[in-house]
């Protein structure tokens, strides 16, 4: 800028010692003069050329600014929604657990303003998973300060899955082998059944043994589920005209595959009313979430734990197949179904489709 105005005010010197020189009929003053103001106004144009070029340039650059920047807000938002719309926990917090901020799934964890303590440990103890879900940490370095960024994930529906995964391939092994020596032998046994008792008893125990084996293939021979949408009373009405006792509450419509739904509704039905039930109560909320309680003898701790494994029962007949297969009629809903139960008290399952 002072350049600009020495060059202003030289020019306007010029200016007046040229109108001087013109008044006092100088030629040869004059004629420099006039190229002195010649030279100045060229270099004045240029130089103004150049300032409106670096303008325009500076204009450009700040067009393309706001255009990051526009582009920069709009990731942000993206990764704010994506963030807080995520079903993994997510925690922005100091080293010793002081939360600075967390996601919508976060909040559901945690009310307080410090990471849950089962997580503070894991944390501590390098441990992967906790309370069913996996656990990830990365350690920052935010406005000069350390900041721990903790990501849990709900994987307990995954690893029931892989679980039943592994369950259905054992069984697919174990039936395959068992089939393929039982049926030689009942072909041969009834060959010679009319001729010896022995055989007519290897007979009798071959088909036992093949019924049983048939009853755990159910758990491998489950169809992907055909889903409709129907009224819960259609549910209930044909659940009450096989166990007219049972106590039904709830309104509205599911989606699901009916059949299949109501294959584990009855399945847990029975078992209720095995385990000494004198009362049962199914009660279906707005939130697809079903509650199938009774009065029963419960289970314990130790059972309870099992509960869902296949093969095992506490039945002196059982097969261990049925809750095995209501879980895995509801994980192919993509749902969940979970027990709480204690002994003397009763038990209620609860699935969530």
């Amino acid at each position: 800028m002072k350049t600009y105005l020495l060059y202003i005010m030289g020019f306007v010197a010029l200016m007046a010692v040229l109108a001087i020189s013109i008044h006092a009929h100088l030629i040869w003053p004059s004629i420099a003069l006039v190229v002195m103001l010649l030279w100045l106004c060229v270099s004045l144009y240029g130089r103004v050329g150049r300032l409106l070029y670096a303008y325009h340039e500076m204009e450009k650059e700040n067009e393309r600014l706001h255009t990051r920047l526009a582009e920069a807000e709009r990731q942000l938002q993206y990764l704010r929604q994506l963030t807080e719309n995520v079903d993994t926990a997510l925690f922005v917090c100091s080293t010793d657990g002081r939360i600075d901020w967390m996601n919508h799934a976060a909040k559901e964890l945690t009310h307080g303003t410090s990471l849950p303590s089962p997580v503070l440990q894991a944390i501590a103890n390098h441990t992967e998973v906790v309370d069913g879900c996996a656990l990830s940490t990365v350690l920052l370095r935010i406005d000069g300060q350390r900041r721990l960024v903790v990501a849990l994930k709900d994987v307990s529906m995954l690893m029931q899955r892989q679980e039943m995964e592994a369950w259905q391939q054992l069984i697919r092994v174990l039936t395959h082998e068992i089939m393929n020596s039982l049926t030689p032998i009942i072909s041969i046994s009834e060959t010679l059944t009319n001729e010896n008792e022995a055989f007519a008893v290897i007979n009798r125990r071959c088909h036992v043994l093949l019924d049983f084996v048939e009853s755990y293939r159910q758990l491998t021979r489950i169809k992907t589920p055909e889903r409709t949408t129907f009224p819960v009373s259609e549910l209930f009405e044909h659940i009450t005209g096989l166990y007219p006792q049972v106590q039904t509450q709830g309104e509205g419509l599911l989606t699901a595959d009916r059949s299949q739904l109501e294959q584990v509704i009855i399945n847990l039905i029975r078992n209720a009313y095995e385990s000494g039930a004198t009362e049962v109560e199914i009660i279906i909320n707005n939130d697809n979430e079903i509650r199938v309680k009774d009065n029963g003898s419960g289970m314990s701790i130790d059972v309870l734990g099992h509960a869902f494994i296949p093969f095992f029962t506490t039945k002196p007949t059982g097969t261990g197949i049925g809750l095995s297969l209501c879980r895995q009629i509801i994980l192919k809903h993509g749902g969940t179904i979970t027990v709480d139960s204690q002994e003397g008290e009763g038990t209620t399952f609860t699935i969530k489709l």
